[in-house]
C-alpha cells in the first residue's frame, strides 16, 4: 500500500480537481491530489463517511507512486491511526492492533485497505460540500472553509478543558 499510483476516480476525481485548481486566479484550497489524499480518510473517519467508488462517471486524476513511496510514512499513520480507532469496523481492540501494525501492506489487509479507502473518498465528500460545493468564488471558499474548521473545533475539541490538556504534557523536571 503507498508505492503504487492511487487513482481519483469518477465524481471523486471531479471533486479533486476542482479543489486543486485556481479559483478566479487564487491559489486552491489544495495544492495537490496528494494533499487531498493526505486529509481526506481523516475527515471521513471523523465525520463517519465512507464512499464507493464510482465508476460510472467519467472522470480520474492520479497521484503518482514517487509522491505516494516518499510519504509513505505519513500515509501508513493515517492508516494505522483509522484501523486503530475504528471499532464500527473491528469490535475486538487486539484485532484492531493486528490490522494495524501485523496485517499492513500483506495479502491479509485487502479488505482493511478497500475500508480505508471508502474513507479516503468519503473524506473527499465531506471536503468538497463544506468548502467547494455552491462557491461562486475565493471569498466564499474561504468562508466556507473557516465555517468549516470552526465546526471542525467544535465537534471534536469542544469538550476539551485547555487546564487538563495543558496538564497532560506538563513535566516535573
Amino acid at each position: 500500500m503507498f508505492d503504487k499510483e492511487y487513482s481519483f476516480r469518477g465524481h471523486h476525481a471531479i471533486k479533486v480537481k476542482e479543489m486543486v485548481r485556481q479559483i478566479g486566479g487564487h491559489l486552491p484550497i489544495f495544492e495537490r491530489n496528494y494533499d487531498v489524499y493526505l486529509i481526506s480518510p481523516l475527515i471521513g473517519f471523523l465525520y463517519n463517511r465512507q464512499s464507493d467508488i464510482d465508476t460510472i462517471t467519467p472522470g480520474k486524476t492520479d497521484i503518482f507512486p514517487e509522491i505516494l513511496i516518499r510519504n509513505a510514512r505519513e500515509l501508513k499513520f493515517n492508516y494505522q491511526i483509522i484501523m486503530l480507532l475504528d471499532e464500527s469496523y473491528e469490535n475486538d481492540f487486539n484485532n484492531r492492533i493486528t490490522k494495524a501494525f501485523k496485517n499492513f501492506n500483506t495479502d491479509a489487509a485487502a479488505d482493511d485497505e478497500k475500508h480505508y479507502n471508502k474513507y479516503v473518498l468519503g473524506g473527499v465528500e465531506v471536503i468538497y460540500e463544506k468548502i467547494i460545493e455552491k462557491s461562486i468564488n475565493m471569498e466564499d471558499c474561504l468562508d466556507k472553509y473557516y465555517a468549516f474548521m470552526e465546526d471542525f473545533d467544535e465537534r471534536f475539541n469542544g469538550n476539551i478543558d485547555p487546564i487538563e490538556f495543558e496538564d497532560l504534557f506538563k513535566l516535573d523536571v
